[in-house]
């Protein structure tokens, strides 16, 4: 059951030689070789630039811009659709669904973006009814000095016993002004956990989180995706089964951790995740397929 895992870093500049012949338009005379982000808004639908017009900062910008690039060029590349033709629209949870083409309707994917980065995993088989959602998360303390106890304060409610446990139970670090920035490492490592099974179940965002809870088998996550944590579903249903679940973790650098969940029904497809490391992708690959949008739809 092939799954694929792509993340991007925001902050790599889009050069003139990556675009190339199709952007063609510089702004900015100080740094002729940059070309502005906002030139790639031809790729999207006007649904799409619309939304991702509505973000005041730079930042929030540039990562929803490039989470739409990412799905698009994922249907693209292993789904064999032409860029220009695809069509989607958003769930009632606000989940991107695939409209056009039909006959890959029921293709899973996600995209999660936070601080440098954007991840997207999809579903590359049309035979496999794997449900998916991705988390990624900058763990840099928020307020410089403050307590996690402090931090946390509005949030361990969203978690069980055993997960605060964990969290609160994570070894100081003499280096951190705080000296919670393990704690917080583990909140943000539970964090993506929930919040990518979450998704995966296609639920909205006032689901009880405290409806499941994880076994953390690795303490500490590395760049070597961890496979081992365990989910224990409390009240199984249709809706949430308790089998069928694979978790992949992992640190995408010192600041960024991700989590993948998947879950399938179907028996005897071996394991979902394979324990590869992600792809991280250059505008390059990201654009390779590439083509604007006709003019009625951009």
């Amino acid at each position: 059951m092939p799954i694929a895992r792509w993340a991007f870093n925001i902050r790599q500049p889009l050069l003139l030689e990556n675009v190339e012949p199709l952007v063609t338009s510089l702004t900015d005379d100080d740094r002729p070789n940059i070309v502005p982000l906002s030139n790639l808004l031809n790729f999207l639908p006007k649904i799409d630039c619309d939304r991702v017009l509505q973000f005041r900062l730079e930042d929030d910008m540039r990562r929803a811009l490039i989470g739409r690039l990412m799905i698009h060029s994922f249907f693209a590349a292993h789904h064999g659709c032409r860029w220009d033709q695809l069509v989607f629209s958003r769930s009632d949870t606000n989940k991107p669904i695939l409209l056009q083409p039909e006959h890959l309707k029921k293709v899973s994917f996600n995209i999660s973006h936070h601080g440098d980065w954007v991840i997207l995993v999809g579903d590359t088989s049309l035979e496999s009814t794997v449900r998916l959602g991705v988390d990624v998360m900058d763990f840099q303390e928020q307020v410089p000095g403050e307590s996690f106890e402090t931090f946390s304060a509005c949030f361990l409610d969203q978690f069980t016993a055993m997960e605060v446990a964990f969290m609160t139970d994570a070894p100081a670090d003499p280096s951190s002004p705080s000296g919670t920035a393990p704690q917080l490492k583990r909140f943000y490592r539970m964090w993506c956990l929930k919040e990518s099974t979450v998704k995966a179940l296609g639920v909205g965002i006032d689901f009880n989180l405290m409806s499941f809870e994880f076994e953390v088998q690795d303490e500490e996550e590395t760049t070597k995706p961890t496979l081992s944590t365990r989910i224990q579903v409390h009240e199984p249903s249709s809706e949430f089964p308790e089998k069928g679940w694979s978790f992949e973790e992992a640190l995408l650098d010192a600041d960024h951790c991700y989590a993948i969940a998947a879950q399938s029904e179907m028996k005897g497809s071996g394991p979902i995740m394979d324990g590869s490391e992600i792809k991280r992708l250059d505008w390059k690959e990201l654009l390779k397929d590439a083509v604007p949008y006709p003019p009625q739809f951009s």
